[in-house]
Parts: structure tokens; sequence; C-alpha cells
């Protein structure tokens, strides 16, 4: 599903034009990524939490030359799905 398709069916569930519903999805999913990028989780009840952790610094492997690579440590977006979806994909 496209960020479009999700407008879409929103748009459609709620009898809202698909502007305000995108405008308002924008506006969401903007907050969401200010507030990881200060380090806080976003929490969507019944769907699951997005945080921040950080990677530590490893030694690695290039693939291509077989070249020992140092990976240095930085943050990632790590995603927890809640039970509740967790159950809902699981009885599909």
């Amino acid at each position: 599903m496209t960020k479009s398709d999700l407008v879409a069916a929103v748009a459609t569930k709620t009898g809202c034009s698909r502007v305000v519903v995108e405008n308002v999805l924008c506006q969401a999913l903007s907050t969401s990524s200010k507030e990881l990028r200060a380090g806080r989780k976003v929490t969507l009840t019944g769907f699951g939490a997005f945080c921040v952790s950080t990677r530590k610094a490893h030694s690695g492997v290039n693939p291509k030359t077989r070249e020992a690579v140092n990976v240095p440590e930085k943050r990632v977006v790590t995603f927890r799905a809640s039970g509740k979806l967790k159950k809902l994909v699981e009885n599909k």
C-alpha cells in the first residue's frame, strides 16, 4: 500500500476529502519524525511503537572486495508491533 492508497482508503472510510486526509497524514508523519529525531519514542496504541536506538560501531566486510571495513556507530529507527497487531496479522 502506498501513501496515496492509504489516503484514498481513509478518505473513503471517513467521508473526508482526500486533501484533508493527506494534510492530516503529512502532519502526523512530520510530527512523528521530529519526535524521533529528538530521540523520543512514538507510540500508536494498538499498532506499535517507533523508537531510536544506537547501533555500536563494529567491523564488517565489503562483500565485493572481501576487505575489512569499520562501520561507524549510528542511530536507527526501530519498530515494535503491539500485541494486538501481532495477533491480527497472525490470524489472517
